[in-house]
Formats: structure tokens, sequence, C-alpha cells
């Protein structure tokens, strides 16, 4: 039996267009040449890499990357020679003028980072002046046509103050001064993605530059690059409990294929995106995961392995808290509640991998990754 509740697309680009345009859209009509300079930032990171990849194997020639890590770069360099890269970090100014000269398609997988920040609002205001600060030099280099941000679905389906309210789309956003948020990684990331669209409409932009941003699910799969544990090992590490729950899904290789999609895409200008593929449990991944893998790979894999507490049950010990944000975002997903739609349907532009194959690919090279470095 397939554990995995499956929401499988296969859809073309949309070849229309409303009659209300968002701001660039006659820019982001160019059409994307393979001789094109085209910008990663993060290109050393789960998505970045994979991106950088398959525009390789699409035959794109000028290929620019930013880093912050070194030997990471050496490393991904090794694997795609083709790569011109720099070190770069949003916030600051250093490189960023050569980076961005010339350059018009950016692809935006990274943030601003302080590490004195002490709050999650303080980031949330590192990663603004970081949005604000990119998209500032992505005007002055004056060829930048397009920027592929990529956020999380956290911008958009949290911190809901409805207990009703069930069913999310890209126009729901996640109410980021909302008190006791449970995961406050969402209150930075909803403050850039603001700061970003701020910018986008806004008079600054003088040099009419579009915007589409991404939002991916929980991204599993295989990495490219031998250095990133994708969410199953987040989600199911550790020696403790955890309930289960509901979560949408998505391949890091489609979430790489999306964006791309999506830069090649003037109907996505100005518009929000869901990255999701499929729907399922974290106690169906667990146990697709055990009848695929003996004991012994999957501790050398995840090591501890959570305990999961049936959602029901679960949502039961939460009933005292019902007022707070944490019951009525995540009960609703323990009981399986929760929905996520689309408004565009049409952007996807590529068939979806097999959750199965994503969670088997990704576990075989988790193997493999950690086996290669004990032999180094």
């Amino acid at each position: 039996m397939d554990p995995f509740a499956l929401n499988r697309y296969n859809y073309s680009l949309c070849e229309s267009i409303g009659p209300k345009r968002p701001p660039g859209a006659e820019r982001g009509r160019v059409k994307v040449e393979q001789n094109d300079k085209i910008v990663i930032i993060g290109v050393t990171g789960y998505i970045g890499a994979w991106i950088a990849k398959q525009l390789t194997d699409m035959g794109y020639t000028q290929i620019i990357g930013t880093y912050r890590n070194e030997e990471k770069a050496r490393k991904l360099q090794a694997m795609l020679p083709n790569l011109n890269l720099y070190k770069a970090n949003l916030g600051e100014k250093d490189n960023w003028k050569e980076v961005l000269s010339g350059a018009k398609w950016v692809f935006n997988q990274g943030s601003a980072f302080n590490p004195n920040d002490k709050t999650y609002k303080d980031r949330g205001r590192t990663k603004e002046k970081g949005i604000r600060t990119l998209f500032q030099l992505a005007v002055e280099s004056g060829s930048v046509m397009k920027i592929v941000h990529t956020s999380a679905e956290s911008t958009i389906a949290y911190a809901n103050e409805d207990p009703s309210k069930t069913t999310f789309t890209e126009d729901d956003w996640t109410n980021e001064n909302r008190e006791g948020l449970f995961d406050l990684h969402m209150v930075s990331k909803t403050m850039e993605e603001k700061a970003a669209w701020s910018f986008i409409h806004s008079p600054e932009n003088t040099t009419n530059i579009s915007m589409t941003t991404i939002h991916p699910t929980h991204v599993m799969g295989p990495s490219f690059a031998p250095w990133h544990h994708d969410m199953i090992y987040a989600m199911l590490h550790g020696d403790g409990a955890m309930a289960d729950s509901q979560l949408y899904g998505v391949d890091v290789r489609d979430a790489a294929a999306m964006n791309i999609a999506l830069m090649k895409s003037p109907e996505a200008n100005g518009r929000r995106h869901f990255a999701s593929a499929f729907k399922t449990t974290y106690a169906a991944i667990l146990h697709f995961i055990k009848e695929q893998f003996t004991d012994e790979q999957i501790r050398a894999v995840l090591g501890d392995v959570v305990r999961i507490i049936p959602g029901d049950d679960a949502a039961d010990l939460f009933s005292p808290v019902q007022q707070t944000s944490y019951y009525q975002d995540m009960v609703p997903r323990m009981l399986n509640r929760v929905v996520y739609k689309t408004n565009y349907p049409e952007a996807y532009a590529y068939e979806y991998t097999e959750p199965n194959i994503t969670v088997l690919q990704a576990m075989e090279k988790m193997l493999k990754d950690k086996s290669q470095r004990a032999c180094d």
C-alpha cells in the first residue's frame, strides 16, 4: 500500500496573460538566452546547487554563484567547473557590483545573517536590510530584469487567528507579529519577503525589475552536493517524541526546476507560488523508510529516531491551550485538516517526482555521502 496521499500535477506553462500586468511584466517577456548572465545567490545551498546543475545541463554558459563557505565552494566548483563563483554576503556590498554587472536573471536562495542578532525580530531586520541592499544593487546594475526569490510556506500558512480557516493559498500571509509563534524563523522570513515586495512596488525600482517568489513546502530528496541533510533527517532524527502531523512536500530537484520555470514565465511576474508536490505524514514517511532500509542503515543516516505519537492523541493533549498560536497552527495539521491550494497550477511546468522515489533516493544519497566521508 502506498503510504503517501498524493497531489500530482503535470501542467504546462500558461501562454496567456491577464489584462492587468504586474510590475516588470514587459521586461520579463524577454527570453532567457543561453549566453545570458545568470546569478544564483547561495549556490552551495540545497536548492541552489541543483539550480546550478540543471542550468548547466540545459546549456547555459554564464552561471555565476555566490557563497559564504570556502570549502563548499571549492567542492562545488570541482563538480561543476563551468561555474564562476564569488564570495559575497547579503547585507554587505563587497563583490556585488561585479557579481551583478551585466546579469539579467537572479535566483535568490540566500538571506542576510548577523551572528549578533538577539531576537527573531532582529534577524528579520537584518534580512530586510539584506534584501533591500540586493535589490538596490540590482537596480544600479541597470541589467537585472527579474529576480526569483525563494521564500517558504511559513510566510503563508501560519499564525492564523481564525480557527475555522484551514485552506491556504498564495494570497495568505503569516502574521509575523502574533504573540506566541512556536517557530520564530517564520517571523524573519515573512519580514524579509514583505520587504522584497515593498521594494518591487516602490518608486525605488526605477528599472522596473520583476520578481516572483517561490514557497517550497518540506524539501526532500537527494542533495547534489555531499554536505546536505534534507528535511527527512531534520524531521525524524532525535531520541524524544513528536506528534504525528500532515505535511506537504516537494523533491529538491523539482523545487529547482520550478525556480527555473518561474524565471522563464512572464505570467509568474508579481506572483507568489507554492512549490508542493504531495501530502503525507511523518509516520507514513518513517514507515516507508523502515520498509526499505535495515535498522543499521537507518541508524547510520538518522541516528536515534523519534517516537511518533498519533495525531489524534497528541491533539487531545493540547486541548487546554486552544487559544495559542501553536494549537491553532498545529492541531489542524495533526488532524489532517489543512489544505494548500495554489492559485496558479499552470505554473508547474514539469511532472513532480513521485514521493516514494524522493524519500528512497534521499536516504540512498545520505548513506552514500556518509560512506564517502568515512573513506576520506
